[in-house]
């Protein structure tokens, strides 16, 4: 068998997709049985405009490792693939480049231009993000891939609207909203983040009492909102102002006189006890502007300069410039009391980072109270969506449900979904689907529709279900019906208000049903260093790069490996070890199919009686025609039940193998079950690596090398080449790119090993059956066994290494133990002193060795070997005295860090954590040198 002596990735990666998605293996049809279970699931959609970074390549990774699990059990599967149109993002991008190249605005070119603009930037570089998605190896099917703004996807919004305005679920109003001066858009709240500055001021004004000498003083750390004051209030229980409510203030820089009013919202231990109220720029202040019918004056402009409504002075200053007159103008007229150091929290849009200012405008909301207790209600009769992990993520989204406000969904852009809103000359509004429902109900064609488009989390909250064909128009198509609800979402936690409750309120109130049964909460990807990665650090990590270095499928494992819901650092370590190990799947069976003559892969050579059941559930219906004298009969079922037969002929490592190899089968399966992605990576990893390869190869290579064509000698090729063959198949979902590359170079692997749901299909191992695990070929007893001559060949090199015998010296072995456990190491005496490289192996009930003896304790039995003639002495004991002294100065200095506070508060976690570990791992090693120590001295 030819085969490469180094594994190339890149060309693995490119020829395998190429091929799977040329045959088809990605889309459902490919599954040939009519009652086959099904399992669906939706890719968060990227932004068109977005480059994979190491969140997606994590999101994507268990997505698809899911996906290919259940592919291979045989279910109907859909990875439903798509992108949003990411409308701010997007149109500033276009913004940019059309600045760049023609120094033009959007509004030089007008709405409809500007518009096809961006889709033909969409068409050019719109599939960039989804040519990366490909790299990562997703079998998602391509046939149905969507975006966010494809024709049928529109119509869906556009009548989820319609339906929602007319039940007034939807309705247009005036209120405060998050709006982003430089975007020129509002923000939902999730949009908006906080950012703490300790360098802020806390500005104390004086407002005089009209017809009085006395003053009241407020605190506020925007003063330049003081234009659009309308009241001042206080608590009616605060004794300090009881006599002032009701009185007349004279608002300082303005014409205007406002009142003191009294409301239970006033802190009086907060500041002065005294709030200026800005009904127009502050939410909190809007809310008791309506419970008195305060004025609300709007005293800034879109692009937060102050307006004509603030005052000649300030009309057309910056708000921040405007701050700055109006204190010194304050100071002029003795009215400013104090300044104080205060540390400030700022709302500043996500996207841009530029402050919001919160401002009274006119825009669409979508009522939540109804909404919102569909979902609720689906969570507390059916604790739907199930969270993974549930804590605490079940009660961040029931509690965020229950003081859920009205939704803001229009946004000042011209890319997205424009409104179907229409108004006549007279104001009038008439919502409809098309502009010609929108005539017919106006009864005129002198309409002009609203300029504003939806928030992208609108069209974005209909995904699960508007991208199996839903349109409204459209209601039940075969897609929809055979996959919604669809199994999983995977996400992370920033989306979870943004859009994973979105969608649960939308698809109970349009299909009646939820749109997932589970959502998997995934962790960030973090520096090396523990911090979130972002452009501004320059600290990003490009998936792309680490394919191109490492490999898909090692990447693939390092990602799978973090725990579900946890922040992980990432490090290049962690990679190159499991590149390593895929460089070891690729020798292990290199080596194996190096000696494959006379070997096929036959699962029968690891469960032998299951092919004598097979002959007997063939000859059953036979049985009556047939006596014992029958040479048929007997020509059938003699060798299976032979004595000599090589695959009933199981030596204890053969089983052990066995048992481990299901085992870790079963084991995998339950982890994938409950979405532990790292426990099933360790699994697979220890199995691979520990027990088939530094363990079974080791032991039965003698026997698989042989030269000399034999019948065992082809049983124990065939057994090696078919565990290799359930390990690769129990990998794939994982490792997609190797596994495939190895598979078909297996001798006898066929399209006849798929799962039954799949025979037709050219042969790959995406397709094969995923080994479920049989827990009747668990052998315990071959594990105990296997357990303690492991254990025995183990102690006795560890003593070859801490005692540096020589590699060419063979020393002896004594072990004390019982009958039983002499029994066993007596039955691989041969494999001991091989592996072991010992001379010979001695056998009692209890050590009776010289003193110069090196030791050890295993379960069931105690070891020793003799070290006159291996080693000098003297040299030795310097060699372990000097080896001790490092070790116990090194643990000093470790010790002296973790007990400094300060470094144990400000060091990551994985760091703090690594340094235990070693403090832990030396004390171990300082445990053996001083045995060993004892024993030469």
């Amino acid at each position: 068998m030819e085969i490469a002596k180094s594994y190339n990735p890149k060309e693995a990666e490119e020829n395998h997709y190429r091929i799977w998605e040329e045959r088809g293996c990605f889309a459902p049809e490919i599954n040939e049985n009519p009652d086959a279970r099904t399992f669906s699931i939706v890719i968060p959609p990227p932004n068109v405009t977005g480059n994979l970074h190491m969140g997606h390549a994590l999101q994507h990774t268990l997505m698809d490792t899911l996906t290919r699990w259940k592919r291979m059990q045989g279910f109907r599967t859909l990875f439903l693939v798509g992108v949003d149109h990411a409308g701010i993002s997007t149109q500033l991008m276009v913004t940019r480049q059309i600045k760049k190249d023609e120094h033009k605005t959007p509004q030089d070119l007008g709405r409809e231009e500007f518009t096809r603009r961006v889709w033909d930037w969409k068409n050019k570089y719109g599939d960039t993000i989804t040519n990366q998605i490909r790299r990562e190896g997703l079998s998602a099917d391509w046939t149905r891939e969507r975006f966010t703004m494809d024709e049928s996807l529109s119509k869906a919004v556009r009548e989820v609207f319609v339906r929602l305005y007319e039940e007034n679920w939807i309705y247009r109003g005036t209120r405060i909203v998050n709006w982003c001066p430089k975007d020129k858009t509002v923000l939902s709240d999730l949009e908006v983040k906080e950012d703490k500055k300790k360098d802020g001021k806390l500005y104390f004004l004086q407002y005089p009492i009209a017809n009085s000498d006395r003053k009241i003083t407020v605190a506020t750390t925007r003063p330049e909102t003081m234009l659009g004051d309308t009241a001042v209030a206080v608590n009616p229980e605060d004794e300090r102002y009881r006599d002032l409510i009701g009185a007349t203030i004279e608002l300082p820089l303005t014409n205007r006189e406002i009142k003191i009013i009294a409301d239970e919202y006033v802190e009086s231990e907060f500041g002065t006890g005294a709030v200026k109220i800005t009904p127009a720029h502050d939410p909190n202040d809007y809310e008791i502007g309506e419970r008195h019918n305060l004025e609300k004056l709007v005293v800034m402009n879109d692009d937060a300069t102050m307006n004509e409504a603030a005052g000649a002075d300030f009309a057309g200053l910056d708000r921040y410039k405007a701050r700055d007159l109006v204190i010194e103008k304050f100071e002029e007229l003795g009215l400013l009391e104090k300044i104080e150091d205060y540390e400030v929290v700022l709302p500043v849009c996500e996207r841009c980072k530029t402050v919001i200012e919160p401002l009274l405008s006119e825009q669409w909301f979508v009522k939540m109270d109804e909404m919102r207790d569909l979902a609720l209600n689906l969570m507390r009769e059916e604790n739907s969506p199930r969270f993974f992990p549930e804590v605490p993520h079940r009660k961040v989204y029931t509690t965020w449900l229950e003081n859920l406000k009205d939704w803001t969904i229009s946004r000042q852009l011209w890319w997205g979904h424009q409104i179907p809103a229409w108004y006549d000359e007279a104001g009038n509004v008439f919502v409809a689907r098309t502009k010609e429902e929108a005539i017919e109900k106006a009864g005129s064609e002198n309409l002009t529709q609203d300029q504003d488009v939806l928030d992208t989390w609108f069209s974005s909250a209909l995904w699960s279900f508007s991208t199996l064909g839903w349109n409204g128009e459209v209601t039940e198509t075969e897609d929809l019906r055979m996959f919604h609800p669809t199994d999983v979402l995977v996400t992370g936690r920033d989306i979870i208000f943004l859009w994973v409750s979105r969608m649960v309120m939308t698809a109970l109130k349009f299909v009646g049903e939820k749109p997932f049964s589970d959502v998997i909460i995934h962790g960030t990807v973090l520096d090396k260093n523990g911090q979130r990665m972002s452009k501004t650090k320059n600290n990003g990590i490009d998936p792309l790069d680490v394919f191109d270095k490492y490999g898909v499928d090692a990447t693939r494992m390092t990602l799978a490996d973090s725990a579900t819901g946890t922040d992980f650092a990432w490090r290049d370590e962690k990679v190159e070890s499991f590149r390593n190990f895929a460089n070891k799947i690729w020798n292990a069976t290199r080596f194996c199919l190096l000696n494959s003559d006379g070997a096929q892969v036959d699962y029968s050579y690891l469960n032998p009686k299951a092919e004598a059941q097979e002959i007997v559930r063939e000859l059953k219906g036979e049985l009556n025609e047939l006596d014992e004298e029958d040479e048929e009969f007997l020509d059938k079922v003699d060798p299976i039940f032979a004595k000599d037969n090589p695959k009933e002929n199981l030596s204890v490592a053969d089983r052990w193998v066995i048992s481990r190899l299901n085992k870790t089968a079963l084991a995998v399966n339950k982890a994938l079950e409950t979405y532990q992605f790292h426990e099933a990576v360790q699994l697979l990893y220890h199995f691979f690596w520990d027990d088939f390869c530094d363990w079974y190869i080791e032991l039965v290579k003698d026997k698989i090398t042989s030269e000399e064509p034999n019948v065992a000698r082809d049983a124990a090729r065939s057994r090696i080449l078919t565990i290799i063959e359930q390990s690769l198949r129990l990998l794939h979902p994982f490792m997609p790119f190797l596994t495939e590359e190895l598979w078909g170079k297996l001798p006898n692997v066929s399209n006849e090993l798929h799962n039954a749901a799949y025979k037709s299909a050219e042969q790959t191992i995406m397709l094969a059956d995923y080994p479920c695990g049989d827990a009747s070929l668990i052998d315990e007893r071959a594990e105990a066994e296997m357990q303690a001559v492991i254990d025995l060949i183990s102690k006795v090199r560890n003593i070859r290494a801490e005692m540096n015998i020589k590699p060419s010296d063979k020393p002896a072995i004594h072990v004390a133990a019982n009958a039983e456990y002499q029994n066993i190491f007596a039955q691989n005496e041969a494999q001991i002193l091989k592996l072991a490289r010992a001379e010979s192996l001695n056998l009692s009930e209890s050590l009776d060795v010289p003193k110069a003896s090196a030791k050890a304790v295993i379960a069931g039995a105690e070891i020793a070997v003799p070290l006159e003639g291996l080693i000098d002495f003297d040299k030795e004991i310097a060699r372990l005295e000097a080896q001790l002294t490092k070790l116990e100065i090194e643990a000093t200095r470790l010790n002296g860090q973790l007990g400094n506070a300060n470094f144990v508060e400000r060091a990551p976690t994985e760091k703090v954590e690594e340094i235990r570990n070693r403090v832990a791992e030396i004390e171990t090693q300082t445990g053996a040198l001083k045995l060993n120590l004892e024993a030469l001295k």
